[in-house]
C-alpha cells in the first residue's frame, strides 16, 4: 500500500510542477497531497472543482476523470468528500473554521455517517442531536454507529412463511451435502431429509 500511495504521491507531484503555484489547479493538487490530514481543505476545493466545472478548462471530460487521472482519487471518495464538506457548509458552518490545531477537525467518516443520520427520517430530533454532538466532538466512528443503531426504530418482522422457506431451502442443502460425503451414516441423512419433509409440510398448512 505505501508503495502504491508513493507512486500517487509521485504523479500528483509531477503534476504540479507543470501548473502555475497560486493558481485554483494547483492549490486543488497541493490538498490532494495533504489529504490524510486536511480533507476537509480537499472536500472544499473538489467542491468548487465540481460546482464551477474548473475540470473542463482544465482539459478533463467530467468531474471523475479528473479525480481519478489529476489527483489519483477514486470517485467515490471524491463523492464522499464533497458530499461531507458540503454537509458542514450548510448544517455545521463552524466546523469549517476550526484550524485543525487547536480544535481538531472531526474525521471524515464521522461526517459522513452524521450525513446519513440527518436523512434517516426514522431518526428522532433528540437522537440525532446526541450523535451530532458525539461526531463534532471526535467520537469514534464505531461509538457513532452503536448510538445509530439504538436510535433506529427494531425492524419489522419477516413473515413467519418468508421465515419457512429460508429455513426450507437450508435444509434442502444440508440434506444434499451430507449425501455427497462418503462416510456419512445413512440414519444422519435420513433425518436431514425427514426435517426437509417436515418443513415443507407447515408451508403447506
Amino acid at each position: 500500500m505505501a508503495d502504491i500511495e508513493s507512486k500517487a504521491a509521485q504523479a500528483i507531484t509531477s503534476k504540479m510542477e507543470a501548473v502555475e503555484p497560486g493558481t485554483p489547479r494547483y492549490e486543488v493538487l497541493e490538498c490532494a497531497r495533504r489529504f490524510k490530514t486536511s480533507w476537509v481543505d480537499l472536500g472544499g476545493n473538489l467542491y468548487n472543482v465540481r460546482r464551477k466545472k474548473w475540470y473542463e478548462k482544465w482539459g478533463y471530460p467530467s468531474f471523475e476523470a479528473y479525480c481519478q487521472q489529476e489527483i489519483r482519487i477514486k470517485p467515490r471518495t471524491a463523492a464522499k468528500l464533497t458530499a461531507s464538506y458540503s454537509f458542514l457548509k450548510e448544517e455545521e458552518p463552524a466546523i469549517l473554521k476550526r484550524d485543525g490545531l487547536q480544535r481538531a477537525i472531526p474525521d471524515m467518516a464521522a461526517v459522513e455517517l452524521l450525513r446519513k443520520v440527518h436523512e434517516k427520517e426514522e431518526v428522532a430530533e433528540d437522537d440525532y442531536r446526541r450523535i451530532k454532538e458525539m461526531a463534532l466532538d471526535e467520537q469514534p466512528v464505531s461509538v457513532l454507529r452503536k448510538e445509530l443503531k439504538q436510535a433506529l426504530p427494531p425492524p419489522d418482522p419477516k413473515p413467519a412463511k418468508h421465515v419457512m422457506k429460508q429455513l426450507l431451502a437450508q435444509a434442502d442443502r444440508l440434506a444434499d451435502n451430507l449425501a455427497a460425503v462418503q462416510g456419512i451414516p445413512r440414519v444422519i441423512i435420513d433425518r436431514a431429509l425427514a426435517l426437509v419433509d417436515d418443513i415443507r409440510a407447515l408451508l403447506e398448512h
